[in-house]
């Protein structure tokens, strides 16, 4: 049976009656369809009256019928064959499980943003969800929520993009207005999120491609920018905190551990005997963007070493507290953010040394302090990648290129050796 069929919505076959009594059904000839299709006011065309059916004359003469989700859909065209060429490409859509219904291509893009939402939680982490969130709830839905999906091109969203780098682009944000946004956030409210929608509304088949795909996103205009620390800065800016955060700030920028992994040690965490700290959980904000405690970036626990200079001052941190208290305790004597250390801290300490004027200088500056160090001393990558509980020895290598030393004249000298000419 046809996926799709043709209907003339104003001719019709009739029964007639034969001497011997049977009825047969009697389709219009073809010279009465020739002299429809070429009259130009087919009331005057020459067509008997029993082949005329009740619409005759009225709207579009051919009809395309097709089923889609149990219920028969239609479509009228004025010529046959603009009716056969849809047929074709029904059927094409149709076997192909490519088919959209015009209906679903109007639902708009609140409904399939809706059930992107509801299978996030537990797919990624609870601050990515957080931050995929506010991305819809800010930016997307302020200019295409009420848009039907099968409304939203290409070119439509250049121009957002455009919008979103210039600030001018629709805003739904709790404080402040609109402003220009980087690539780097232009990339991930367009490219990952819209675009992570919509692929949701092609797998439902509301529409068939993804418009989001060959749209162009602005490139980073500038390369991150990676400070890195001497040990004489390092004990500077350590010099202007109290004891304990003094440590905090030598843990950082001589073991390579993240600030929120800092924040979320315990005391049973670290053993002098072995000069380790386990790296076992990191702060981070859920879906409702609370503070919880979380795996490490990527899932990845690990032990890192602790330099021996270090001992004194994490022996004074551990001294007097059960394991299950915070090696770095708040004024309280409880956990403390990540946020509220750094201006409650962090900020002031650049003030009072006049590193504030340091561009680029934040806390995570000390992580890539003790790459810097790390390399220098001769580190090779797997092992730092360890240390810093890097994905993989690729990122490692991403990240601190430029640090390792350029090498090609020694492999040159080496080579040299053994050339005969």
């Amino acid at each position: 049976m046809a996926k799709a069929w043709i209907y003339d919505r104003w001719l019709k076959s009739v029964y007639t009656t034969l001497p011997d009594g049977n009825k047969v059904k009697v389709a219009p000839s073809s010279q009465v369809k020739r002299a429809l299709t070429r009259a130009s006011d087919p009331m005057k065309a020459a067509v008997p009256t029993e082949f005329r059916t009740t619409d005759y004359g009225k709207g579009l003469r051919w009809s395309v019928y097709w089923w889609s989700d149990g219920k028969r859909q239609k479509k009228n065209f004025a010529s046959r064959s603009e009716a056969e060429l849809f047929q074709v490409e029904c059927e094409d859509t149709i076997l192909s499980g490519k088919y959209v219904n015009n209906k679903d291509k109007k639902n708009p893009l609140s409904k399939v943003a809706d059930i992107w939402l509801e299978g996030l939680p537990g797919t990624i982490k609870g601050s990515t969800e957080a931050r995929y969130r506010r991305e819809v709830r800010t930016w997307i839905l302020p200019r295409w929520g009420q848009v039907p999906v099968g409304q939203i091109t290409v070119d439509g969203i250049q121009q957002w993009v455009a919008q979103l780098g210039q600030g001018t682009a629709p805003y739904a944000g709790k404080t402040g207005q609109a402003r220009p946004l980087a690539a780097a956030s232009i990339r991930s409210i367009v490219k990952i999120v819209l675009k992570s929608i919509l692929d949701t509304a092609v797998r439902l088949h509301w529409i068939n491609d993804n418009p989001v795909n060959p749209v162009k996103i602005p490139r980073v205009k500038q390369a991150i920018q990676r400070i890195y620390l001497t040990p004489t800065e390092v004990k500077t800016l350590a010099d202007a905190m109290d004891a304990p955060n003094a440590s905090l700030v030598y843990v950082l920028a001589y073991t390579g551990i993240r600030i929120g992994e800092a924040l979320a040690l315990r005391c049973a965490d670290v053993d002098l005997k072995s000069r380790s700290i386990r790296i076992l959980r990191t702060q981070s904000i859920d879906a409702q963007s609370r503070l919880v405690e979380t795996l490490p970036k990527g899932n990845r626990t690990r032990i890192v070493p602790i330099p021996e200079p270090l001992l004194p001052c994490l022996r004074l941190l551990l001294s007097g507290h059960a394991d299950s208290d915070y090696l770095f305790r708040g004024p309280r004597g409880g956990r403390q953010t990540t946020n509220n250390w750094r201006m409650r801290v962090w900020v002031p300490a650049l003030q009072k040394t006049g590193m504030d004027v340091i561009d680029g200088l934040v806390v995570h500056s000390l992580r890539h302090t003790y790459a810097s160090l790390a390399i220098k001393a001769g580190a090779d990558v797997k092992t730092l990648q360890a240390v810093l509980g890097h994905a993989s020895a690729t990122e490692t290598l991403d990240t601190y290129a430029d640090l390792w030393p350029q090498r090609t004249n020694e492999v040159a000298d080496v080579i040299s050796k053994d050339i005969m000419l």
